[in-house]
């Protein structure tokens, strides 16, 4: 076959045009398949997807991409609730003990259920729930205002303050939780203690980082990021094991502290009630899978310094790895001396 040079020209000049209609064919072919599978008269009303944290948090604005794709994939409509207060404790208890188990109330949770559930007395456990769907995971990330009192001298400046000055460098704080745990880390490393200043979630305490009202904060990438782009705020560390690819001058605070057991970040996954019918619960997560699976919300994802792992494709795995974060998080409260073995 001779393929003269307009030829080509003219056939490279069409690729921007096929991709739209290409994409579509696949968003077609992805709703005939959940369509095979969907249970009568299921949904009746819009999917409700609950977080338990404030608007323009990490958590929320994960769910709000998990919802346009989870649109996207299925046709069906749905919507994102936030219910808050007791830094996640009235959300959690919500949904492992009063959501509907009809397959019309879901949950966008993250690993930050597991100490909920101890904050809950025995009133619920995070079995309670089944774990669907995986989102994506990433670390926490610290940082200061890059105007305040500590733009410069890193983490370990910080460290060295709250030592020679016990109780006055204040530090944002989620109560029960990862921030609370990386607090106690930091302070145990250092001979240091902060001044633990409570929010609701990470939104509300990185506004409070922006008119220095507080001195450390801790956020997602997506909550800082804009802030970091418009140099507003300075990343000064990480928690993960490694350094992340969205942050690459950032140390770990491992690597500041010495320590090597400072890896709290967040695991995030879709969650429904225990009783929904079997043939809701599969149609769920074969429409969630599919939606995160979408190349576009992977991308969108990434964007947002969030990496999902998609060796995590089926209900099983996912609950699977739950279950091991729980195990490792428990190992960690009675360590603690949270918990009693």
């Amino acid at each position: 076959m001779n393929i003269t040079r307009r030829g080509f020209t003219a056939g490279a000049a069409m690729l921007p045009f096929a991709a739209p209609f290409a994409a579509q064919a696949q968003d077609a072919a992805v709703r005939a398949r959940l369509n095979a599978i969907k249970p009568a008269g299921f949904p009746r009303d819009p999917i409700e997807m609950t977080v338990v944290y404030p608007a323009g948090g990490g958590m929320d604005i994960t769910a709000r991409v998990v919802q346009r794709f989870f649109e996207r994939a299925t046709g069906e409509r749905s919507l994102v609730n936030n219910r808050t207060g007791g830094a996640g404790l009235v959300g959690h208890t919500w949904l492992a003990t009063q959501a509907p188990a009809d397959g019309h109330a879901v949950g966008i949770v993250a690993n930050l259920i597991f100490s909920d559930a101890v904050r809950s007395q025995g009133r619920w456990s995070w079995t309670d729930l089944d774990h669907i769907a995986h989102i994506n995971a990433e670390p926490l990330n610290l940082v200061v205002n890059a105007e305040g009192p500590f733009k410069t001298g890193g983490l370990q400046g910080i460290l060295d303050a709250a030592k020679a000055r016990p109780g006055t460098i204040r530090v944002l704080n989620v109560p029960g939780g990862y921030y609370e745990y990386l607090i106690e880390q930091l302070e145990a490393a250092a001979g240091a203690r902060f001044l633990r200043v409570p929010f609701q979630g990470g939104a509300p305490g990185i506004t409070a980082l922006l008119g220095n009202n507080i001195d450390l904060g801790f956020g997602f990438y997506a909550e800082v990021r804009g802030h970091l782009a418009a140099n507003r705020l300075l990343p000064i560390a990480v928690t993960g094991r490694e350094r992340t690819v969205f942050l690459p001058d950032a140390p770990t605070v491992n690597s500041v502290t010495g320590r090597t057991d400072v890896n709290w970040g967040v695991s995030r996954w879709v969650a429904l009630p225990k009783a929904v019918p079997a043939d809701r619960k599969a149609w769920l997560a074969a429409a969630f899978q599919a939606a995160l699976a979408d190349p576009d919300a992977v991308q969108e994802f990434r964007n947002l310094g969030a990496l999902p792992n998609p060796a995590l494709d089926t209900p099983a795995k996912v609950a699977a790895d739950v279950a091991v974060m729980a195990e490792a998080e428990r190992e960690f409260l009675i360590r603690s001396g949270r918990m009693q073995r």
